[in-house]
């Protein structure tokens, strides 16, 4: 017995009683729903109605099978029976848009509300495909439609407030939804979209309000504990947002939203073990999760735990070694740990396509140079420039590193050669107005640090540096005094600003006011060798010889350089000698 057979025994024995039962309802007056809902009666062509049932019949079966051409082709034969069935057509455009056929669908919805404009599965289908479509005014329409026909259609309320409030029609969304809950004040989904909106717009207490409603109906609804727990965050509520998120857990142990939020929460709390211990429980039911790994390795790091931290970013780049975040970790947790040929070696993994190319280069110099490897850290450099040739911080700090070394003029020609595709690079120019300072050419260093301060006229340091060079030289002490001022109203808390303002004093015979900017540099700055010999000049001057002796001496313990080192001890011979005068 072939299917056809089969299905045609099926359809005589179980499916022709009902057909004739039907018959003897509508007989009596009685509309049945659905699919014959809009032919004419049976008696009229019952060969005819029996025809679509079967169609119908079989598209049911094919649909089962998973057969979705199948359970068209039969569709479009039931509609071929009955083409004034709005039913029908609604099906057939709901297999449309399983299929994908969007237009075919709405063609059929349009041509069933043609034969019942009230028809409400197609207004809904059709709110649906407008909504996917992006263009909520006409699905905002078809819902509009289904409440006028039907206003106790609680879906049609909670798909037209999600369309207002996707079109950020906030005020008519909160209108829409209000009337669901006041029909039916225990719609769950109704509260729950309130409460969003409410926190959307930063109605916080309302928001939390509906949230709270919605977990007196349902204490267990995971989503609203969720949205109730970040908006405790937002208001700083942390506490709260544990509780709630906790609450989460309570019925749903492998949530990793409440889990993660909770890790991120103790983190911000510095409870590096309770972080850790959301975060293994994650890795529980998730053990390939490399995200996490990664996020408790930076918890190891943070607790100076560089070895676990170097586990887990370790295995982290086993399974995805072009991971340069990772890999710069894993290189500044080795660095800790004082590995530095390891923290070296893992820098120099990071491939100059990489964001982090700049940095790892710049750190695997800096630790040749700690080392006690200048030469190798000014190779490195090098290479790198010849790499990525436009990257000002390579230049500058391989200028530093020819400073270092006193070699001025290859780190002025590093500078210049920075300059030639950097040229506003305030830090650039600021560093070669130092050089150019350090090589004795006084009138090229002001002419940078005036470049500097044309680009920013609130580069503090470039104030500074000015200031305190004209100030030291005893020349323009009025502009001087203005930078310097300018400086530290920038910079209020700075003790070497401070410094050059009471020298600034102290160069123009204010010795008072010169001992006390002085003293509040020292109290910023106290080991500072020259801001201690400043406040010891300006005693001096204010005939507080002892003082100044006592802060001389103490300078003298500061490790100056080797010129104010000689000057201190002329300084301290002379007043022993009770000569008088500072030179």
């Amino acid at each position: 017995m072939n299917m056809i057979k089969l299905l045609n025994r099926i359809y005589l024995i179980f499916f022709l009683p009902l057909l004739l039962l039907s018959c003897a309802q509508m007989e009596k007056g009685v509309q049945p729903e659905g699919l014959m809902e809009n032919t004419p009666a049976l008696s009229e062509s019952g060969q005819r109605a029996s025809q679509t049932y079967y169609h119908y019949i079989l598209s049911q079966l094919k649909g089962h099978e998973g057969n979705l051409e199948g359970t068209i082709d039969e569709l479009r034969k039931a509609l071929s029976e009955d083409p004034r069935s709005a039913f029908l057509h609604v099906e057939l455009a709901r297999l449309y848009i399983k299929k994908g056929l969007t237009t075919e669908a709405i063609a059929e919805c349009e041509e069933a509300l043609t034969i019942n404009k009230d028809y409400v599965p197609a207004h809904v289908v059709l709110g649906g495909l407008y909504s996917t479509l992006k263009q909520p005014p006409i699905a905002i329409e078809h819902y509009q439609e289904v409440l006028r026909i039907d206003p106790q259609n609680q879906q049609a309320y909670i798909y037209l407030g999600a369309l207002y409030r996707e079109s950020q029609q906030y005020e008519k969304a909160i209108e829409i939804l209000k009337k669901l809950v006041d029909k039916f004040p225990n719609d769950i989904m109704g509260l729950y979209y309130l409460g969003r909106i409410h926190a959307e717009t930063k109605r916080f207490e309302e928001s939390i309000g509906y949230y709270e409603r919605v977990l007196s109906v349902r204490p267990d609804f995971v989503s609203g504990l969720i949205d109730l727990g970040t908006i405790y965050e937002i208001q700083k509520e942390l506490k709260r947002a544990i509780e709630s998120y906790q609450k989460v857990l309570e019925i749903d142990p492998e949530n990793r939203t409440a889990r993660e939020r909770l890790g991120q929460l103790y983190i911000k709390e510095n409870q590096w073990e309770d972080a850790l211990t959301q975060y293994r429980e994650i890795q529980k039911f998730d053990s390939e999760d490399l995200d996490i790994r990664v996020k408790m390795g930076l918890i190891y790091f943070e607790q100076g735990n560089y070895d676990d931290a170097i586990l887990e970013f370790s295995f982290v780049l086993a399974s995805n070694p072009n991971d340069d975040k990772v890999r710069f970790y894993l290189a500044t947790a080795y660095l800790k740990r004082e590995n530095h040929d390891q923290a070296i070696a893992e820098y120099m993994k990071i491939p100059p396509e990489s964001t982090l190319y700049v940095d790892s280069r710049e750190n695997a110099a800096i630790i040749l140079e700690d080392l006690g490897k200048l030469n190798e850290a000014i190779d490195l450099l090098d290479k790198s420039i010849k790499t990525t040739p436009n990257e000002t911080p390579l230049y500058l700090l391989l200028s530093s590193f020819y400073e270092k070394g006193k070699q001025m003029e290859k780190a002025l020609e590093v500078l210049t050669s920075a300059h030639q595709f950097d040229k506003e690079n305030v830090d650039l120019l600021f560093q070669m107005g130092v050089i150019f300072d350090k090589m004795d050419k006084f009138e090229e260093m002001v002419g940078r640090m005036r470049e500097v301060i044309t680009l920013n006229p609130e580069h503090a340091d470039a104030l500074n540096y000015l200031g305190y060079t004209f100030a030291d030289k005893g020349i323009h002490l009025d502009e001087a005094l203005e930078l310097v001022q300018k400086a530290l109203k920038l910079k209020p808390d700075s003790g070497y600003i401070t410094d050059s303002l009471g020298w600034v004093y102290y160069r123009k015979g204010e010795y008072e006011k010169a001992v006390t900017e002085l003293e509040k540099a020292m109290e910023l700055a106290p080991d500072d060798p020259l801001i201690t010999e400043h406040l010891g000049d300006s005693y001096f001057k204010v005939n507080l010889v002892k003082k100044a002796l006592e802060l001389y001496e103490r300078a003298l313990q500061l490790n100056p350089k080797e010129d104010q080192l000689n000057r201190l001890k002329k300084k301290i011979e002379k007043i022993k000698e009770k000569k008088g005068g500072i030179p």
